[in-house]
This record gives C-alpha cells, structure tokens and sequence, in this order.
C-alpha cells in the first residue's frame, strides 16, 4: 500500500503497522508532534470511516492524508467545526434516538471534531486537561472523551440531552478557540493594538470580574458565568499574542523580561494559575473563595502583570521599528 501526505508519496517504510487504523493513528501523531493539523483522509479515493480501522493494508492499494501546512487554513477548519457543531446540535435537539446510519456518522464527526482541536491545541501549546470551558465541570479532555463515548450509542432523551450539554460546553471552548487562533495571523501593528487595547482595558476589566462575583453572591450563576467566560477570553486572547508577536520578531526574548526579580513566563503563570483557582473553586461550590479570587486576587494579578505588557511593547516596537 502506499501512503500519500499531501500528494507527496511517503518514503518511510511501514514497520508495525498492519491495519487502516494503526496507519490512520501513526499519522495522526505524526502530524501533532509537527505543530500541523489533519483535514482528511482518503482510501483508495473513499473517505477513511471508522468502520474501516479493523483493514489490513494489503487489501488497499493507496491511503492519501490531507494535512493543513498554513493558518488560514487552520482558522478556516475552526470555522467549519464551529458550524457543525450547531448543526449537531439542531440535528438533536427535541430527538429520542438516531438511526444506525445518523450514528456511525455522528461517531466519525466526533472524531473529526478531536482531530481538529488537538492540532488546534499544539499549535496553541494548550493543556485540555486544564481549561473548563464553563469555569465548572469536566474540562476539555474529559468533554471530547465523554462525546466520543456518548455517540457510539444515543438511545433515548436523557443519553442525548446530556451529549447535547457536553456539546455546549464545548462549543464555548470552540468560540474561544477561534478568538486565539485569529491573533495568530495578524500582523504587527495589530498585535501592538491588542497589547496596548489591553492595558487601557485593565480597569475595565477588574471592574468586570466584581461584575461577576457580584452575579455569584446574588445567586444569578448564569450571568455570572457569561461574564467570566468573556473576561477570559480577553485574557487568553492577550496570552496567545504573545505567541505570535514571538513569531514575528524572533528577536523578541521573553526570557530577558523581568521586573522585581521576577520573570514574564513566572507572572504568566501565575495569571493562569489564578484562572485555574477560580474554575476549581467553582467547580467545589465554594462561591466565596471563588469570589475573593475573582474580585481581589485575580485583579492584583492584573495590576502586577501590568508592567511586564509595558516592558513587552516597549521591546516589540523597538525590534519593528
């Protein structure tokens, strides 16, 4: 059997592997561990199914793997799981169970859906394990492996509702991935905007997560949540510039940045480990240390992340000028 990438025969010889599956997931690592992200797959010009794992190779003539080499093209696929994810959703909403067919396709646009976002997610250095989209509940890697188990079988109301509910989850994480992966591709005066959009935003900013927790406390859950998550997502779009303004000025080092004895990449971490302390607050039903992280703590991060941004534009525009 030969095996194509993008058109371009691969040389290497096939050791282990004696199945479509066993091909399909070396690729697969392949393609992670290379910062790129997997489009599609074909069998002898038939779209590769899951149903198709248990072939041996010596049946199949040629397997052809599509793999995405550019941004764009990244933010684009982004863009259609964003939509089939809502179509999923529509397609199940109000339903009692699914055909065999409408099942076995749902189960291999779940995995569709997992191969997408974790090359979305080397590209972006994310740990799923550590992000929950809802602030509360499973995080991303408990989601993508609750659906995947879920599709195989979604017979009857409660199955169904409670995939749809994972599927919201994961459609917030969707929304903010798409955020992130849109800083990206921009340019350079744009990402200086964002930096400098930021730190005017600040106050704005800390003024919203007193929003939030005052939501919490009065009991309102809901809006408080809607609030947080967009908060966030500001911050994470910021994070993700830095990766990007890095990519652009090679120059640029983070390593050298540092205020008080402390670094950049320490205060970095530090703002996402009060992230992470507010979603697991949350998630124990501690509403009271959630709100102190939110309103005192979480701020006071921000204040003090302050003079690193500075420090950060003041680099940047001279390595651009």
């Amino acid at each position: 059997m030969e095996i194509f990438v993008n058109d371009q025969k691969l040389q290497s010889a096939i050791e282990n592997e004696k199945s479509l599956g066993e091909i399909f997931e070396a690729v697969g690592k392949w393609v992670e561990a290379n910062g790129k992200f997997l489009l599609s797959c074909t069998v002898d010009g038939k779209e590769f199914l899951s149903t198709m794992n248990g072939i041996g190779i010596d049946t199949v003539s040629k397997m052809e793997f599509f793999v995405g080499e550019e941004l764009d093209i990244l933010i684009s696929s982004l863009g259609e799981l964003d939509s089939y994810v809502d179509k999923i959703g529509t397609t199940l909403l109000g339903r009692d169970s699914l055909t065999e067919k409408e099942s076995r396709e749902l189960s291999d646009g779940v995995k569709w859906i997992d191969t997408v976002l974790r090359s979305a997610g080397n590209l972006l250095k994310l740990k799923f394990e550590q992000i929950k989209p809802m602030g509360t509940g499973n995080n991303v890697e408990e989601i993508l492996f609750s659906l995947a188990r879920q599709s195989a079988k979604l017979d009857g109301v409660l199955p169904i509702e409670e995939f749809l509910e994972n599927l919201r989850d994961l459609k917030l994480f969707i929304m903010d991935l798409v955020a992130r992966a849109s800083v990206l591709d921009l340019d350079l005066p744009t990402l200086r905007d964002i930096l400098e959009t930021f730190i005017k935003a600040v106050p704005a900013l800390k003024e919203g997560f007193i929003k939030v927790n005052e939501n919490y406390q009065s009991g309102r859950d809901e809006v408080a949540t809607h609030l947080l998550t967009q908060a966030v997502s500001q911050i994470n779009v910021l994070l993700t510039s830095f990766i990007t303004l890095k990519q652009k000025l090679p120059g640029l080092d983070y390593s050298t940045v540092e205020i008080n004895g402390k670094s950049f990449e320490q205060k970095t971490n530090e703002l996402n480990d009060s992230l992470a302390a507010i979603a697991l607050a949350l998630e124990e039903k501690d509403i009271i240390r959630a709100g102190d992280i939110i309103e005192y703590e979480l701020p006071a991060a921000l204040d003090e992340f302050l003079p690193y941004l500075e420090e950060v534009k003041e680099r940047a525009n001279s390595l651009s000028v």
